[in-house]
């Protein structure tokens, strides 16, 4: 059996278990199901799957436990789970079309594919090992690129894209960088001690995007949208705090707490009239002036 076949299986009782508890019984019910819709044997002993809990444990971080009381399988973590909701979900598309190579003729991709991914590796590297790493970092608004070097913690994805959660080291000040314009990646030897009072668990709870704001507080921003249009944001919430306020056969009304920045501006204005923004009340009127300068553009 191929590796990727055992990371398949791996996977197999990872989405089984998302779904609930499970008894050995059924689980191997499910892997010979499996084995039969994908033409690959998937079906293992009870010891072989013992082994299988503990490379999940190491590959995924994912413990899987057993209740003796009731003979039952379960995902202990669950918020362990959801952080790598993700990565998982990745994995599992990869090890699909890896496994069925025909399958690829009925699935399709973006055109776009985000640049500065190769600089990903070396990051978690970096990352990992708390080393210092030195960018060649070319931003939009400047003819040059500079040159900084960083203390990196964290890397995010956000739209597509993917940025770096850093601190300066010059100016010891927390910065979000686009890796894809970072044009040259050096990883040092030097190594810092990682800033205790950055929570990054936490860091972007509040935020909508990337752009975490220096000063000010997170603010309550209610938006409606008719019962059609709710389904969307019912299914694939705005933000973590989504919640509804107000419900009826017509419309439905929606609180987030988030901080008002750029991202979330541009994310409100690209549901046009689906929506219609609430409160606050300066959050309302900033965005009637844009939609006002929009429209005298078209004259």
């Amino acid at each position: 059996m191929s590796k990727l076949e055992y990371i398949s299986r791996y996977l197999i009782i990872i989405n089984f278990l998302k779904r609930g508890r499970a008894s050995w019984s059924e689980i191997a019910k499910h892997l010979q199901t499996q084995s039969e819709i994908s033409g690959y044997n998937y079906e293992v002993s009870q010891r072989t799957f013992q082994r299988d809990i503990a490379e999940i444990r190491s590959i995924y971080n994912i413990d899987i436990q057993h209740s003796k009381s009731s003979g039952v399988y379960f995902i202990a973590e669950e918020e362990e789970l959801n952080n790598n909701a993700q990565l998982l979900d990745a994995f599992y598309l990869f090890n699909a079309l890896s496994l069925s190579n025909n399958y690829t003729n009925y699935i399709q991709f973006e055109n776009r594919t985000p640049q500065g991914t190769e600089h990903i590796y070396g990051l978690l590297h970096a990352i990992k090992n708390k080393v210092a790493v030195e960018i060649l970092y070319h931003k939009f608004y400047e003819e040059k690129a500079q040159t900084v070097l960083l203390h990196p913690y964290l890397i995010k994805q956000f739209k597509g894209r993917w940025y770096l959660l850093a601190i300066k080291a010059k100016t010891n000040q927390v910065r979000t960088y686009a890796l894809d314009r970072i044009k040259n990646l050096d990883i040092s030897k030097k190594k810092f001690t990682p800033e205790k009072n950055l929570d990054l668990k936490n860091y972007f709870t509040n935020c909508f995007g990337i752009i975490t704001p220096d000063t000010g507080k997170p603010e309550k921003i209610t938006f409606s949208a008719d019962s059609f249009q709710s389904n969307y944001f019912k299914t694939f919430p705005l933000h973590a705090s989504q919640r509804i306020v107000k419900e009826n056969t017509d419309e439905s009304i929606f609180e987030i707490t988030v901080f008002i920045t750029h991202d979330l501006i541009m994310e409100l204005l690209s549901h046009g009239e689906d929506i219609a923004v609430l409160s606050p009340k300066k959050l309302v009127s900033e965005l009637k002036e844009i939609y006002k300068g929009a429209a005298e553009r078209l004259n």
